[in-house]
């Protein structure tokens, strides 16, 4: 059989770029210069209007950080007009804590600085990230222009978003091990150890400038919380105190309870889930 078919055109083509160098950063003693990568997804033409920006930040216990490895699901943001940028950042293994958050906020100010180059609008920064990742956003967007966390380049743009995303983040690091069942979190060679440097129990300090919650006020931007109620990894306790200091605050906050999942588990890959992380970026980034 032969057919004839012209196919509706609802969706762009998608450009995707890889290998771009946001900042470079140091490495343990200051011994190495490690440069930092982004990856960039976005519509093939934006017909001359500047694009609102999604930065994702890749889970993986703050040990592992993988820029690539949601691409594919991420262009379902790019298809919405969005440029989807995914970096990587300093692992635990390279640098402790605040190198991370370091990192995610040079990648805001970087695309803040290259705002023409990109076609993009600097004042339409959302975050998304999940697990370690969505610790990571939080901190970015509860902290704002925290003065501790500018550090190389890029240091005239601010490190202000307008909009988050947390996906199973964890909020308060030393509550965490407080859970029953999740007693682990205090173990020396639990991910929250290694990433503060030493025991949850001993970085008290350390922790508390760690926490997204340290940081609320009345100037945080809009949230959305994602958490599996059956999350064996990082408790939903966890995203219940985010989200209840954040309304103590006044800032607006949705906070989605995912019935049964896990820790980063099918249901959150759902185009249900997708459109309706879609339809809170829109309300505030558009």
């Amino acid at each position: 059989m032969i057919y004839n078919l012209k196919p509706e055109v609802k969706r762009p083509a998608l450009l995707t770029t890889t290998e771009i160098t946001y900042a470079y950063a140091q490495t343990y003693g200051g011994i190495t210069c490690q440069p930092l990568k982004m990856s960039i997804v976005r519509p093939a033409s934006s017909a001359g209007e500047r694009l609102p920006v999604l930065l994702w930040v890749q889970g993986g216990a703050w040990k592992e950080s993988d820029r690539n490895l949601r691409l594919a699901e991420l262009g379902a943001f790019a298809y919405r007009g969005y440029l989807v940028a995914s970096i990587e950042y300093r692992v635990s293994g390279l640098a402790t804590f605040p190198a991370q958050i370091q990192d995610v906020k040079a990648a805001i100010r970087f695309l803040r600085a290259h705002a023409d180059a990109f076609g993009i609008d600097g004042e339409r920064i959302g975050l998304k990230g999940d697990s370690a990742g969505g610790h990571l956003v939080a901190l970015a967007g509860t902290s704002g222009d925290e003065p501790a966390f500018k550090t190389g380049q890029w240091a005239d743009q601010s490190d202000r978003v307008q909009a988050v995303v947390d996906l199973y983040g964890p909020s308060d690091l030393p509550q965490m091990g407080e859970v029953p069942g999740f007693e682990d979190h205090h173990d020396p060679a639990s991910p929250e150890s290694l990433v503060l440097g030493g025991p949850v129990r001993e970085m008290a300090g350390a922790a508390r400038i760690a926490n997204p919650i340290t940081y609320i006020s009345e100037d945080t931007p809009p949230f959305m919380i994602l958490h599996g109620t059956a999350d064996p990894v990082v408790p939903i306790s966890q995203s219940e105190l985010l989200y209840d200091a954040l309304v103590a605050k006044g800032v607006e906050a949705d906070f989605y309870r995912i019935e049964g999942a896990g820790h980063a588990t099918v249901e959150f890959n759902q185009q249900e889930i997708f459109d309706l992380i879609g339809e809170f970026l829109d309300k505030h980034l558009k």
